[in-house]
């Protein structure tokens, strides 16, 4: 038979904690980081789809976009430029986002051995996980 101690409660060592904290927020921004990116692939998808569209419309027909609450007549060509430059900014843009998800996933995943190992663990899969 196992017997406790009354009252006596284990501490986690401040340095454990502080480990903890440094995983919860890397995971934390691992995710928002994901999110971003799912939300620019999307967006890219978007426009990637309306310069297919545009390439087989004539080149005389009458194309207008939004600006606020207003349609505005627009040229082809001016169309076309706009939505090229916007695919390169969304291509730079997710470029970075998919180093720094790479970065922070490598990160969480050292923060959690370290935790693990703190723990008294063998090492092996890291704790909490990404999701």
């Amino acid at each position: 038979m196992v017997t406790r101690e009354v009252g006596a409660i284990e501490r986690i060592p401040p340095q454990v904690e502080a480990k903890y904290r440094k995983f919860l927020q890397a995971r934390e921004l691992l995710a928002r980081v994901t999110q971003e990116k799912a939300l620019l692939e999307a967006s890219l998808a978007d426009v990637e789809k309306l310069i297919e569209e545009l390439k087989n419309v004539g080149d005389d027909a009458e194309l207008y976009r939004m600006k606020g609450f207003v349609l505005i007549k627009t040229e082809k060509d001016s169309l076309m430029k706009e939505l090229e430059s916007r695919k390169e900014n969304l291509e730079l843009k997710l470029l970075a986002l998919k180093k720094q998800e790479e970065s922070l996933q490598k990160e969480v995943e050292r923060l959690g051995k370290e935790l693990t190992q703190m723990l008294g663990g063998s090492g092996g899969a890291p704790v909490g996980g990404a999701g």
